[in-house]
């Protein structure tokens, strides 16, 4: 096996968007639509928001910053090895 050291963000390796609307942003946040929209329009939205046409987006990276999650990398090696060994459980 050929050793590879190449490495992935991982909400990348998941296929996440990269981008999201405010209505998602607000459910993940756990805000009402009417409450995130107002905060929108008052700057005061827990992350930074961009003006796309007449809607609101919040790239991936803000969102999971304000969630508090770490945007990793991953390196493909460790991905494939988790794959086998998760394999190797669902077999036993």
């Amino acid at each position: 096996m050929t050793r590879r050291d190449e490495s992935v963000p991982f909400s990348e390796l998941f296929g996440l968007p990269l981008e999201v609307g405010l209505r998602t942003a607000a459910k993940a946040l756990n805000l009402s639509p009417s409450t995130a929209y107002r905060r929108a329009a008052h700057g005061g939205f827990p992350c930074p928001l961009r003006r796309k046409g007449r809607t609101y987006v919040v790239r991936l990276p803000d969102l999971m910053r304000g969630l508090g999650i770490q945007d990793v990398r991953v390196l493909y090696d460790d991905v494939e090895a988790g794959a086998r060994f998760a394999g190797e459980k669902a077999d036993s």
